[in-house]
């Protein structure tokens, strides 16, 4: 701003002054590779895929309504009728060629069930370029583990990796870390309980959870494994515990192993006595 141009007014009623030191704005970047300030757009590449899927469709409906309203066609060589005519089987066009004849104008219904199958085509390309779930819950006939759901969903997965990113390391803890430091000059309170004293240094991450839960024949297969790899001495207790900790949502490992060790001293005592 030049010094000869007038500075805005500052509304002093619809201004608040944090004291801070930042601000309190961040700005998501939804995916890379796009242009502009805002990223790419997770559905730009599946819009104009829709647009043709809606225009078949259409067309498709049209078919069917001709299928449904055939037209009526007379050759009489004594009549000759000039004018409009007016699609119908209730209105027919009459010829004069030189043999009488009447048909109906119809057409069977291999054109929509083509027309169909192509949308059905274009449905799974137009999910395969923005990453999404082609799989077809009908023809899912028994109970998936977490492992085979993550297969069946690779793309997705990939595509929510990213989004992880952008909105989770990107913008998330971002948030997370103006709070600490907002909290060094206010106080904070969670559902009316105070917040006590944050560590302005201790340094933020985020945990995410699987993105399936285990089913039982998991959680099987991972206590076998685990109970043979701690029994032939190549992990320890407390690393099988930190690896189970996600999945059986145990918040303090060290408080585990605690009760743990307490529990196996008691059942030590009781076969003592």
């Amino acid at each position: 701003m030049h010094d000869h141009e007038a500075r805005p007014a500052i509304d002093a009623q619809r201004t608040t002054r944090h004291h801070l030191g930042f601000i309190p704005l961040v700005w998501i970047k939804n995916l890379p590779n796009g242009e502009g300030i805002d990223g790419a757009c997770t559905f730009e590449a599946a819009i104009d895929t829709c647009i043709e899927m809606d225009y078949q469709l259409s067309q498709a409906g049209r078919g069917l309504k001709y299928s449904s309203d055939p037209q009526l066609f007379i050759k009489d060589p004594g009549a000759g009728k000039d004018g409009e005519q007016i699609k119908g089987a209730a209105n027919a066009l009459v010829g004069t060629d030189k043999d009488s004849d009447a048909k109906l104008l119809e057409i069977n219904g291999n054109a929509a069930a083509a027309v169909v199958e192509y949308v059905r085509c274009l449905r799974e390309m137009a999910l395969e370029s923005i990453h999404g779930n082609r799989a077809q819950a009908n023809k899912l006939n028994a109970t998936q583990s977490g492992r085979a759901m993550e297969l069946l969903n690779q793309p997705l997965i990939w595509l929510a990796d990213k989004l992880r990113i952008s909105y989770g390391e990107g913008a998330l803890l971002s948030l997370f870390k103006m709070t600490v430091a907002a909290r060094q000059r206010y106080p904070l309170t969670i559902a009316g309980a105070a917040i006590g004293t944050l560590n302005a240094q201790a340094k933020l991450s985020l945990r995410w959870p699987r993105w399936y839960a285990p089913s039982a024949q998991d959680r099987q297969q991972d206590a076998h494994t685990l109970k043979i790899l701690i029994e032939s001495g190549l992990l320890s207790r407390e690393t099988a515990t930190h690896i189970l900790a996600g999945d059986w949502d145990i918040g303090d490992v060290e408080a585990e192993r605690g009760r743990i060790e307490a529990g196996q001293k008691i059942g030590m005592e009781t076969q003592m006595a």
